[in-house]
């Protein structure tokens, strides 16, 4: 990639995770639940943060700000274009571990896991009893005692999805979309 930067450290910004999913072709309500996946399975695996950015427990499940802003001017459903990518991720476990993510959460579009996401208790405790509907910025907090719950599969995997999406997702075309 030309005047594009390498990032070889092991702490990275959201922002230098998001350019590996867009290279898959996401819209920004999908790139944000892939975020949060790849955050929570990579501090499952590897007991440590893979970005230093704050999850917040918004309407339509996990967003990362930064992320957010960045993208926000993209109009809804949009996949975001590929002349957005910043950065290629040369660290082999983490290009691992997004591909891992890709190849479980890849197949859903941004509704479906939104709807994931909503079933997630990560999410839900951050939320606090928050009314669905009612904005909220309440950080996920992502440590030993708040994932303590989540387990990789018997082969130290990330387990696979087995459940059927419902709720937002059920609706045809980009509903909820434009609320992101």
């Amino acid at each position: 990639m030309s005047k594009q930067e390498i990032i070889e450290e092991k702490t990275m910004k959201a922002t230098d995770i998001s350019s590996f999913f867009i290279t898959k072709g996401v819209t920004p309500l999908k790139l944000q639940k892939l975020l949060f996946y790849s955050q929570v399975w990579y501090f499952i695996k590897h007991g440590k943060l893979l970005f230093d950015d704050e999850i917040e427990a918004w309407v339509l499940g996990p967003v990362v700000y930064n992320v957010w802003d960045k993208f926000r001017f993209i109009r809804r459903g949009d996949v975001i274009n590929r002349r957005h990518i910043q950065k290629e991720i040369t660290d082999s476990q983490v290009v691992n571990h997004l591909n891992e993510i890709w190849g479980i959460y890849g197949e859903y579009t941004g509704l479906e896991l939104v709807d994931l996401t909503h079933d997630e208790k990560l999410w839900i405790d951050a939320r606090g009893g928050i009314p669905d509907g009612q904005s909220s910025r309440a950080a996920i907090v992502i440590d030993d005692k708040t994932t303590a719950y989540l387990r990789l599969d018997g082969e130290g995997n990330i387990p696979q999805v087995d459940k059927k999406v419902k709720g937002i997702a059920e609706f045809s075309g980009n509903v909820g979309e434009e609320l992101f």
